[in-house]
């Protein structure tokens, strides 16, 4: 098997034949060496209906992991990258957004150049608004900041790696898993490769502002522990500030006779305090539920089915 294509989906009943299609036709004779494994993720849709479709009809060698319920998408990315069999494994969405036709670039690129490991795509001219930008700006220096792995900026999931690189991903048994931070992590050469993003063929995005939110906390917990240095740092900064602010305070009553600053200053202060006291067990409970997680050793995800033949079909 030369090429496997891992496909996550949630609800893309209506991309989804879209997207076969478009493969099939990007990748003309490399089909006949390809693998299509799409990760049905507990879709409210007809994705399944779908997908069952291209089974059925699809001449190639198209499999289909259906998950017992909706388990996001890092459980459907490690899914399809430990049933890929490929010498290259490329990731790419079904929505139409990023076209099958970078795919072929990619495979040139690791076929060419033995030099690289890694094909990774980014966004060469970007669309979303200026808040979206400046969020997504912000955090990629805040984690760069805060770990010891470089994420480069704008670099997107839709990815091909040599062989060696998914076992590498997959040797990675942690289960709060942040699929970004990963693909830094264990490292090899990365080609970046510029490409156009394309509004999607049908539905609407699954992500939202806090979605993302979550999913930036996420990566700074998963590849950072500085956050909880910061607390201890900010600990000892406001005890050495209010010893200084007793001794001032005393000195001055002592001395001048003035009284101390009533009600409110005192709930300024309170509110100050008590808001970096909840920051800081905040900090400390995200550190506790992903150490949670990890113990209980859970499984990832709930494979309800397979389909699709495991022999590759040929016409």
């Amino acid at each position: 098997m030369k090429l496997s294509v891992v496909v996550p989906c949630y609800n893309e009943e209506g991309n989804v034949p879209l997207f076969y299609q478009a493969t099939v036709d990007a990748l003309g004779e490399l089909m006949r060496d390809t693998e299509l494994i799409f990760i049905n993720d507990g879709s409210k849709d007809g994705t399944l209906a779908a997908l069952t479709n291209v089974v059925d009809k699809s001449p190639y060698d198209v499999k289909v992991i259906n998950f017992s319920r909706n388990f996001g998408k890092e459980a459907a990315l490690l899914a399809g990258l430990r049933k890929s069999a490929g010498e290259y494994t490329v990731i790419i969405d079904a929505d139409m957004q990023q076209r099958p036709e970078y795919i072929v670039d990619m495979y040139k690129i690791l076929e060419e150049q033995p030099e690289y490991d890694v094909v990774a795509a980014y966004q060469g001219a970007r669309k979303e608004g200026k808040v979206l930008s400046f969020l997504k700006n912000t955090f990629y220096k805040v984690i760069n900041a805060l770990t010891d792995v470089e994420f480069v900026q704008s670099a997107s999931d839709f990815r091909m790696f040599r062989r060696v690189v998914v076992d590498a991903m997959l040797s990675l048994t942690e289960r709060c898993r942040f699929t970004k931070g990963i693909f830094a992590w264990v490292g090899f050469n990365t080609y970046y490769m510029p490409y156009k993003v394309e509004a999607r063929a049908t539905g609407k995005s699954n992500w939202n502002f806090f979605k993302l939110l979550k999913y930036a906390m996420d990566g700074i917990m998963a590849f950072s522990v500085k956050p909880l240095l910061i607390v201890s740092v900010l600990g000892i900064i406001l005890f050495l500030t209010s010893i200084i602010c007793t001794i001032y305070v005393v000195i001055k009553t002592l001395i001048f006779g003035d009284p101390v600053a009533g009600f409110p200053t005192l709930a300024c202060l309170i509110l100050m305090l008590s808001g970096i006291q909840l920051l800081s067990i905040g900090i400390l409970g995200q550190y506790l539920a992903k150490n949670y997680t990890e113990t209980k050793a859970r499984p990832l995800y709930v494979v309800k089915n397979i389909l699709g033949s495991e022999e590759k079909h040929e016409e």
